[in-house]
């Protein structure tokens, strides 16, 4: 069972930094064009929310899958994109 979350995480690396990296560039260029145009920065929710949502069904489908280890994993993405969300 070990070496399952071991590879369940492994294998789910590069969809969590597609997923933080588009909430990333999402953020950085919504603080980007507020700052051009001298207006308040307010986060991209939809796309960060999409993001975020992406990640936790993941999650939730691992921990339906009993591979809680590798769940509990899934919350570093999940909570860097509500992190960027808050703002």
């Amino acid at each position: 069972m070990k070496w399952r979350n071991t590879v369940a995480v492994l294998a789910l690396l590069p969809v969590n930094a597609l997923a933080v990296g588009y909430g990333l560039l999402a953020a950085g260029m919504t603080g980007w064009a507020a700052d051009w145009d001298q207006e308040p920065y307010e986060p991209p929710l939809p796309e960060l929310a999409t993001a975020c949502g992406v990640a936790a069904a993941i999650g939730a489908a691992l921990w339906w899958a009993r591979l809680r280890r590798a769940a509990a994993f899934q919350a570093v993405p999940v909570l860097v994109l509500a992190a960027l969300m808050i703002g």
